[in-house]
């Protein structure tokens, strides 16, 4: 009697928490390798990787591809089922090389939030080290170049920012990441602090 009262406190812990693909209603494909077959698939904005059956007849999707997967099945025109998260060490080779593209599009389409949240706010982490230096390749001495150019006023598109601190600001937003997604332990996590505050 007693293993089935912790059983259940286990199982009210787990469901206290709540689902982090419950609010999700996009994401895209970076993985479809047969028509049938399971589709991978980062979620936006959050940017979980996880798995989904496609409805029969529903055909093959393109990488990029941007798939409805909302509680409105009605709405479903190719998602039929959540499989869950994949797991990252399980991915195919062909989905590891497309994350980052595809994690760099969804930035690239929402500059709003990437600018305005990340790259026009980001300040130091510590007295020595600037939240640009998470950046692969920004060492201390381009993160403060980037923090004299960015100046009060900030950026407003990707193309300023790349052409002020010559960089693709984009593709290292990704990069970064995709590290954070292959690497859970990797602190600080832009990732929650940007993206995934309500979860």
């Amino acid at each position: 009697m007693r293993n089935d009262r912790r059983g259940g406190q286990r199982r009210n812990q787990r469901q206290d928490k709540p689902d982090p693909l419950l609010k999700v209603e996009w994401c895209r494909v970076i993985d479809h390798p047969e028509a049938d077959g399971v589709i991978v698939v980062v979620t936006e904005p959050s940017l979980h990787v996880i798995r989904l059956r496609a409805k029969p007849n529903a055909g093959l999707q393109m990488v990029g591809d941007r798939l409805y997967m909302g509680i409105d099945h009605s709405k479903r025109e190719v998602v039929q089922d959540i499989l869950g998260f994949a797991r990252i060490r399980d991915l195919s080779n062909a989905a590891s090389i497309e994350l980052p593209v595809v994690i760099q599009q969804i930035i690239e389409d929402s500059p709003d939030v990437f600018i305005q949240q990340f790259f026009n706010r980001a300040g130091n982490l510590s007295l020595k080290m600037h939240a640009f230096e998470l950046l692969a390749g920004v060492g201390n001495k381009k993160a403060m170049e980037m923090v004299a150019s960015r100046g009060r006023a900030g950026w407003e598109n990707f193309s300023q920012l790349n052409e002020d601190c010559n960089i693709n600001a984009a593709e290292l937003l990704a990069k970064r990441f995709v590290s954070e997604i292959e690497d859970r332990s990797l602190e600080p996590r832009l990732i929650d602090l940007l993206l995934r505050q309500d979860e």
